[in-house]
């Protein structure tokens, strides 16, 4: 077993996933081999995240292109954790986790698919005719009844069929999806290649260890979603240690014990060499960097909570009058740390970035150079939203700055 402190774990884990490293990404594709999943989010009072996710990895991307990726077969869109776009050469993984599918359907959704059938298997041919086919070209406004949106029918069986595979996201525009047969979306060199549940269970540990460096069983069972772990291992943390222990006696993998956290940890052997000579000190001259809450490092609560000692919460979905810092708050790193939220909206007809509230954490010391760290992050997170302005509230005399 490997013994590290917490102040190793950070600068590892930010280098793999691309965050704070020497080596960062030059384009779309390789952020998405890097991290493996790209969480596709609604939301938008700054960019959604799914471009958030990409700018903090890749400063010359463009807001909004990585449809493009989508669009030309690099990327593929499907069910990860969440919604989300991945390498297309992944994609014998995720045919792998189809057969699995049906099972994990909600109750109603299901019996709405036994329940249509004929009219499912209807919509299919029909994109098999025309597709690719965006669901607002084709159809009624009758509603289906069923889901938590206001779909029609039409709408609804496509997604049905692209939950289950038989259906794929073409490209997108506008946001909207253009559905096509899977065969005519995936190559067929790689639709065809069939994953063994070895094989399946070796890219579990080659994505999760791979992506994050360090990961604990919570992890194995929600890095790609909660399928594959429980399907190949059980979901108790007894039950997937002792499959991972196969892989630390072989020297695949080596257990890690981090300083302060009961958990257990692992890491690729190949990895071990460069998490223990990691350095925080590194990038403590860098701008920060605005996260959203879907990023990789943050959107299993109990990963920053753990490795940074960061309790934060998504309040969007909590009543405005119980939320306590805002709707949603992005989490700032800065260094190797994660430090602070930061409450803002960006009004794109005014090219204005609003920056309602900034929150630090307990014991942070907000002198001159951080305030130039948080300067330089927010420049840069100004011209990816091609705002030419902000405004900042006057707390710790952050409206004194001048952009």
């Amino acid at each position: 077993m490997t013994e590290i402190s917490l102040d190793q774990a950070r600068p590892f884990i930010l280098d793999i996933q691309g965050l704070r490293t020497t080596t960062p990404c030059t384009s779309v594709s390789s952020v998405a081999k890097r991290i493996h999943n790209i969480q596709i989010d609604t939301i938008s009072v700054v960019s959604r995240s799914h471009n958030l996710i990409t700018f903090n990895r890749y400063l010359d991307y463009k807001d909004g292109k990585i449809w493009d990726y989508e669009r030309e077969g690099e990327l593929f869109e499907h069910w990860s954790h969440a919604l989300c776009l991945m390498p297309m050469e992944t994609y014998p993984f995720y045919k792998w986790r189809l057969q699995y599918y049906e099972d994990q359907l909600w109750s109603s959704y299901k019996k709405w698919g036994l329940k249509n059938r004929d009219f499912i298997e209807e919509v299919y041919l029909y994109v098999k005719e025309n597709g690719p086919v965006k669901s607002s070209e084709y159809g009624t406004r009758e509603k289906s009844g069923e889901g938590w949106w206001d779909w029609k029918a039409e709408k609804t069986a496509m997604e049905y069929l692209f939950y289950m595979g038989k259906l794929m996201v073409a490209y997108r525009e506008g946001f909207q999806k253009a559905y096509d047969i899977a065969e005519r979306v995936i190559p067929s060199s790689i639709y065809d290649r069939k994953l063994t549940d070895e094989a399946a269970e070796e890219f579990l540990i080659d994505t999760v260890l791979g992506c994050l460096g360090l990961a604990s069983y919570k992890d194995f069972r929600s890095y790609v979603g909660k399928i594959p772990a429980r399907k190949l291992w059980g979901t108790r943390q007894a039950q997937i240690e002792k499959h991972l222990e196969k892989f630390v006696e072989s020297d695949y993998i080596v257990k890690v014990k981090i300083e302060g956290l009961d958990t257990s940890y692992y890491c690729l052997s190949e990895n071990i060499y460069k998490l223990e000579k990691a350095d925080s000190g590194s990038f403590e001259n860098t701008p920060i960097k605005i996260l959203t809450p879907f990023d990789n490092i943050l959107r299993e609560r109990h990963y920053p909570e753990e490795i940074w000692n960061f309790d934060y919460k998504i309040e969007c979905y909590v009543p405005k009058k119980k939320r306590i810092y805002g709707y949603f708050v992005l989490p700032i790193l800065d260094g190797c740390n994660l430090v602070g939220r930061l409450d803002a909206k960006v009004h794109r007809d005014k090219g204005l970035l609003e920056v309602k509230n900034l929150y630090f954490e307990d014991g942070l010391n907000v002198d001159s150079e951080f305030k130039h760290r948080v300067f330089e992050g927010l420049r840069q997170f100004m011209t990816f939203h091609s705002c030419t302005d902000i405004s900042l509230p006057a707390i710790h005399n952050f409206n004194d700055l001048e952009f």
